[in-house]
C-alpha cells in the first residue's frame, strides 16, 4: 500500500510543484508581412514549404530533449510500475454474514464441430514420414524432415514455435519448390541463419527448451531470428531468389526434437483497402493435444483434466480460435444455505448455464445477471457450475477495425452467494450534496424476500473509511422496515458524513459501506459490503464543478485494440489486469486525470464494455472515466442503443466515485437523414432512460452534437439556422454539451484553429451555462519511432489520413521523417488545445491512448503499440498542467510589431507567482530573459493576462526560436 501511495502522491507532484515550465516555438523575423496572427499554413501563412518542414524539424528535435526523451524511444512506464501497483491494488471488502464465494478458478475448453476430422486429416500430414510422431502433446522429429506446403507468402510473415532439442541439428527451412529462401539451423550451439548469399551467426546458452521466432519481409528483403526474445539475429533476404514462400522444411539428425506450440501467420497486402491495408491469414496454429470429446460437458461426471486452468474474466477468440464455443466448469462445496445466488458479471455475447448437469438459463445478451441457483444447489457437496460462452463475429465492422473479425467472447468474473430467504439484492450509493466538511449520502437498498408473508425488521448502514487507509465507523443509521413478499422492496435512506474524506484524483479517498438485514428479533440475517467516494459532479456557469471546485475531464480514451496483432480481436472486449492499470497509469503520467472508455469493433450495433474491473481500479488511482457501458453505439441509428440494458449496466457499476458521466453513443451519425422529431425522440429516451437509473452523473446522449439538428445550445434553431421549437429535455441539469471539434485534423488548414471557435461551441461557450467538452479531438496523426517496430508487419505502412499532411503542412512527410510528422502533431495539439482552453473548453479525450487500429496504422495515438510516447504525449500533458503560462494566441511568426501578450491558466486556487520567460536558440542557450513579479494568479480555471512586451531582436538572428514560460508559485 506504501508503494502505490507514494506513486500516486509523485504523480501528483508533477503538476502541483511550485514551479511549472512550458514550451512554445516560434519563428522570429524583421519582415513587416508577419505582423499580426500568422497561421503555420493557411490564408496568412509566412512561412513556404521549406521553412515548414525546418520548422518542425527544430522543434521535434527540441522538444524531444525538453521533455528528456532524446530519441523518442523510452516507454513511458518502467518494467516495474505496472506488476507493483497491480500488487497493491486493494481487494473490495466482503461481508461477514452471508457468504460470498468468488469463483476465480475455472476449468476451460475451446471446441467447434469438425475439429476432430480435420485434426486427423492435419496430423496424418505430419506423421507422414518415418521418425515423425505425434504424442504427449508434441510433435517429435529423429533423425528425419517433414516437409510442409502453405499458401503462397509473399509479404511479411511470422513464425513462433517452442523447441526440445536434444539432436546434434535442427533446421527450420522456408521456401519454394526452386530453392530454400529463409533457412535457420541450430547446431554445437550456435545458431545460423541464412538467405541465398547472406550467412549469419551466433553463440547461444546451450540449454535445450527455447522459443524460436522468424519474421520475415519481402518488402525491406530481411528477416530476423529470435530466441527466447532476447537473442537476434537480423539478416537480408537475397534478391536473387524467388520471393514466395509456400514450402516449410523441419529437420533433424542425430536424435530428436520436440515441437509444440507452432504457428505461422502470414500478413497479406491489400493496396485497395486504406483502411486496413493489409489483412492476418493463419495458416498453421498446432499445439499437438489431442481433441478432447465434449460430449455431456455440462455433466459433473465429464472427465475435464485435459482442460486448461483460467482466470475470470477469461475470454476466447480470434482467427486462432473461431467459431469455438468456450466452454468452463467450476466444481464448488457449499454448506446448508437457505438461498443462493450466482452473480455473473456478463457472458458476452450470451451462452447458457448448468448447474449439477441441470440447465439453469440460456442468455443472448451481454446482461450482468444475478440468477438465484437454490433449487438447483446441493448442500454438504461438490456442485458442478458449467458455462457455455457462444462464439462471436463481428457483423459490422468499423473503419478502425482489424481483418480478424473473431471479436472475443467470454465469461466476466462470477460468484456465488450464499444467504437468507430474505436478502439485500443490491445497494446504490451516491453523495447528494456537500457542504463545508458534512457530505449528505444517498443509500438506495433493495431488498426481496422469497416468503408468501410480509417480512419484518432492521436495516443497518454503516461507513468506514476504507482506502487508503481503514478506520472504525465514523456514520451509522437503523431504519425499521417491512418487505413485502415476492416483489424487489426500494428502501432510500440518506446518511449524513461528518468531517468527510473527498474523493478526487489527487486524494482518491473512498469508504467502506456496509449495509445489515435484521429479523424482528435482532439477529443478523445478512449483509452487503461495497466500497464507494464521496464525490459530487455538476456543471454551472460555463464551467464543470467536482466536489464544489471547479475542474476539467482532461485525458484520451481506448479503442481496445492491443499488440500483438495475433491477439488484437480477441482481447478486444476482455483485457490483462495489467493492461487496465497500464492505461490508467499512462494517463496519470500525462497529467490527465480523466480516461475515456470507448472500446469498440462495429459501427451499426450496441458495443462496447461494462468492465467493473476499470472502475475499481480507477476508484483507487484517482482518474475519471467517461463510461460506455455495453450498451452503446458507435455509429449508424441512435436507436440502436441497448436501451433495455443501460439501467442494468448503470446498477452493475454504480458505486465508483470514478464514473462522472454516462455516454449513450459516439457520432451516431442519421439524425439529419430524418426530421427534426428524430433528435427530439432520441434525447427523450436516452435521458428517461439513464436519469431514471442514475441522477448523480453526467449524460452524454452523444458525444457528437453536430450530427444532430440541434444548431446551437438551447436547441431553438436548427444546424441550418431556422428557428425551431426548444426540445426541453436537452437543458434538464444532468445533460452534457459537447463535441468532436479537430481544428488542425482531417486536413484543416491553420487557418480553422486562427478563427476558431465553431459555431456550435461558441454557442455553447458563450451560454455561460453548462460545461462544454471536446469529447474526442484527433488534432493529427503521427508516425511511430519505425526503427522500434522493425519486426512487426505495420512497419512504415502509413496511415489512411497520410494525405492530411498535404493541406495542413504542404506535403505528405515520408517514413524518415517520422519525427517531424510527430512534430507536427505535438505543435499543433499544444497550440490547439491552449486556445481551446482559454475560449473556455472544460476538458479533452484524445483519440486515443494507444495504437492499435486499422491494423496498427491509426497514426493519431498518443502512444505507441509498445508504450513509447510520441511528442503529442508531452504536448498534451503541457496542457494538462493544472496551471501554466503561454503566449494568449496562435501566431506562430512572430514580425517586428508582433507583441507577446502572456497568459495564466490556474485550475487551482488564486495565489501569486513569478513568470520567467527565456527565448533559446537551437542549442538551448538563453538569449534573452524576461521576468515579471508578483502577478496576482486569478483561479478556479480563469485566465489572467500578463503584461505584453516584445524581445529585443535587433541583434538576433532570424529564424526558430524556443520560448520557455516559467511559473514559479510564490509561498502564501
Amino acid at each position: 500500500m506504501k508503494k502505490i501511495l507514494f506513486l500516486l502522491s509523485s504523480l501528483w507532484a508533477l503538476s502541483t510543484s511550485g514551479q511549472v515550465s512550458t514550451l512554445e516555438t516560434r519563428y522570429f523575423t524583421s519582415d513587416v508581412k508577419a505582423n499580426g496572427e500568422t497561421d503555420f499554413h493557411g490564408e496568412t501563412e509566412w512561412m513556404n514549404l521549406e521553412q515548414r518542414i525546418d520548422f518542425l524539424n527544430k522543434y521535434g528535435n527540441y522538444a524531444a530533449k525538453f521533455w528528456n526523451n532524446p530519441q523518442l524511444d523510452r516507454p513511458v512506464l518502467s518494467s516495474q510500475e505496472v506488476p507493483s501497483i497491480l500488487k497493491n491494488i486493494k481487494p473490495q471488502p466482503t461481508s461477514q454474514t452471508r457468504k460470498t464465494l468468488s469463483l476465480n478458478q475455472w476449468k476451460a475448453y475451446g471446441y467447434r464441430p469438425g475439429k476432430e476430422l480435420e485434426q486427423q486429416e492435419e496430423w496424418k500430414l505430419w506423421e507422414q514420414q518415418t521418425g515423425s510422431k505425434i504424442a504427449n502433446g508434441k510433435l517429435s522429429l529423429s533423425d528425419c524432415t517433414i516437409k510442409r506446403e502453405t499458401e503462397d507468402i509473399k509479404w511479411r510473415f511470422r513464425l513462433k514455435a517452442y523447441l526440445q532439442n536434444e539432436a546434434s541439428c535442427y533446421t527450420l527451412s522456408l521456401g519454394n519448390q526452386e530453392q530454400d529462401v529463409i533457412s535457420v539451423k541450430l547446431q554445437d550451439q550456435k545458431i545460423h541463419v541464412q538467405s541465398g548469399q547472406y550467412h549469419q551467426e551466433k553463440n547461444y546458452k546451450g540449454k535445450s527448451q527455447y522459443m524460436l521466432e522468424i519474421y520475415g519481409d519481402f518488402d525491406n528483403k530481411r528477416f530476423f531470428v529470435t530466441l527466447d526474445s532476447t537473442l537476434t539475429l537480423e539478416c537480408p533476404l537475397d534478391a536473387n531468389l524467388t520471393p514466395i514462400i509456400n514450402q516449410t522444411s523441419f529437420t533433424s539428425t542425430g536424435g530428436t526434437t520436440y515441437m509444440d506450440n507452432l504457428q505461422l501467420y502470414s500478413f497479406v497486402q491489400d493496396a485497395a483497402n486504406a483502411h486496413t491495408p493489409f489483412y492476418t491469414s493463419l495458416v498453421w496454429d498446432e499445439d499437438f493435444d489431442p481433441i478432447v470429446p465434449i460430449k455431456e460437458w455440462y455433466s459433473p461426471e465429464y472427465n475435464d483434466t485435459q482442460w486448461t486452468e483460467v482466470k475470470l474474466p477469461s475470454v476466447h477468440g480470434g482467427l486462432a480460435e473461431k467459431e469455438e464455443s468456450y466452454y468452463l466448469r467450476k466444481k464448488v462445496h457449499i454448506d446448508n444455505c437457505e438461498r443462493a445466488i450466482l452473480n455473473l458479471e456478463t457472458l458476452d455475447p450470451g451462452g447458457e448455464v448448468w448447474i449439477n448437469g441441470q440447465p439453469v438459463i440460456v442468455i443472448n445478451d451481454r446482461h450482468p445477471y444475478q440468477l438465484d441457483v437454490t433449487e438447483y444447489m446441493i448442500p454438504h457437496q461438490e456442485n458442478l457450475i458449467a458455462v457455455r460462452v457462444k462464439p462471436y463475429k463481428a457483423r459490422h465492422q468499423m473503419l478502425h477495425s482489424p481483418s480478424d473479425p473473431y471479436t472475443g467472447w467470454l465469461l466476466g468474473r462470477t460468484e456465488l452467494i450464499l444467504t437468507s430467504r430474505c436478502m439485500i439484492k443490491d445497494a446504490l450509493v451516491h453523495t447528494s450534496t456537500i457542504h463545508e466538511k458534512e457530505a449528505v449520502q444517498s443509500n438506495l437498498i433493495t431488498i426481496q424476500y422469497n416468503g408468501v408473508e410480509y417480512y419484518k425488521g432492521n436495516i443497518e448502514i454503516n461507513y468506514y473509511p476504507w482506502y487508503p487507509e481503514e478506520r472504525g465507523v465514523v456514520a451509522s443509521i437503523q431504519k425499521e422496515i417491512q418487505i413485502r413478499p415476492s416483489i424487489n422492496n426500494k428502501v432510500s435512506i440518506p446518511l449524513s458524513i461528518p468531517d468527510a474524506l473527498l474523493w478526487h484524483p489527487n486524494h482518491p479517498n473512498l469508504y467502506k459501506v456496509e449495509v445489515i438485514l435484521k429479523d424482528k428479533t435482532g439477529k443478523v440475517i445478512d449483509d452487503y459490503v461495497t466500497t464507494t467516494g464521496i464525490r459530487t459532479i455538476t456543471q454551472e456557469r460555463g464551467k464543470l464543478y467536482i466536489n464544489n471546485q471547479v475542474e476539467m475531464l482532461n485525458g484520451a480514451q481506448i479503442l481496445g485494440y492491443r499488440y500483438p496483432i495475433e491477439t488484437i480481436a480477441k482481447t478486444n472486449r476482455c483485457v490483462s489486469d495489467e493492461t487496465i492499470i497500464q492505461d490508467l497509469l499512462q494517463i496519470k503520467k500525462m497529467n490527465g486525470n480523466m480516461l475515456r472508455i470507448h472500446v469498440h469493433a462495429e459501427k451499426d450495433t450496441i458495443d462496447g464494455i461494462n468492465d467493473p474491473r476499470y472502475a475499481e481500479y480507477a476508484d483507487q488511482l484517482g482518474v475519471y472515466l467517461l463510461w460506455q457501458t455495453a450498451g452503446w453505439v458507435r455509429e449508424g441509428e441512435a436507436w440502436n442503443v441497448d436501451f433495455k440494458g443501460y439501467p442494468k449496466y448503470i446498477r452493475q457499476v454504480y458505486n465508483h466515485p470514478s464514473i462522472v458521466m454516462w455516454e449513450a453513443g459516439n457520432h451516431p451519425n442519421r439524425f439529419k437523414k430524418h426530421d427534426i422529431s428524430d433528435s427530439h425522440d432520441y434525447m427523450n429516451l436516452i435521458y428517461k432512460t439513464i436519469s431514471q437509473a442514475d441522477t448523480s452523473r453526467l449524460i452524454s446522449p452523444t458525444s457528437f452534437w453536430g450530427h444532430t439538428h440541434y444548431g446551437n445550445y438551447d436547441g431553438s434553431m436548427d444546424y441550418k439556422g431556422n428557428p425551431i421549437s426548444p426540445n426541453p429535455v436537452i437543458m434538464e441539469k444532468l445533460m452534457t454539451r459537447g463535441n468532436q471539434d479537430a481544428y488542425t485534423g482531417y486536413g484543416a488548414t491553420w487557418s480553422e484553429l486562427r478563427k476558431a471557435p465553431y459555431r456550435w461551441a461558441a454557442s455553447c461557450i458563450n451560454a455561460n451555462d453548462k460545461a462544454f467538452f471536446n469529447f474526442e479531438h484527433e488534432e493529427s496523426a503521427a508516425q511511430p519511432n519505425w526503427e522500434l517496430a522493425q519486426k512487426e508487419p505495420w512497419y512504415k505502412v502509413q496511415s489512411y489520413e497520410w494525405e492530411y499532411e498535404e493541406n495542413s503542412i504542404g506535403r505528405k512527410l515520408d517514413a524518415e521523417e517520422w519525427k517531424i510528422s510527430q512534430a507536427f502533431q505535438a505543435f499543433s495539439a499544444w497550440e490547439s488545445m491552449k486556445k481551446q482552453i482559454l475560449l473556455g473548453y472544460d476538458g479533452f479525450s484524445w483519440c486515443s491512448l494507444e495504437s492499435g487500429a486499422n491494423m496498427f496504422t491509426y497514426q493519431k495515438p498518443l502512444l505507441d503499440a509498445f508504450g513509447v510516447p510520441k511528442l503529442a504525449y508531452y504536448a498534451n500533458k503541457q496542457a494538462f498542467g493544472r496551471m501554466w503560462a503561454a503566449s494568449n494566441n496562435v501566431d506562430v511568426v512572430y514580425g517586428p510589431q508582433d507583441q507577446i501578450q502572456p497568459v495564466i491558466f490556474n485550475l487551482d486556487a488564486p495565489c501569486k507567482a513569478n513568470l520567467i520567460i527565456e527565448l533559446k536558440n537551437e542549442q538551448g542557450k538563453t538569449v534573452e530573459k524576461k521576468t515579471i513579479k508578483n502577478i496576482d494568479v486569478k483561479g478556479n480555471g480563469n485566465v489572467t493576462p500578463v503584461e505584453s512586451f516584445r524581445f529585443n531582436f535587433k541583434n538576433k538572428r532570424e529564424g526558430v526560436y524556443f520560448i520557455v514560460y516559467q511559473l514559479v508559485k510564490l509561498a502564501n
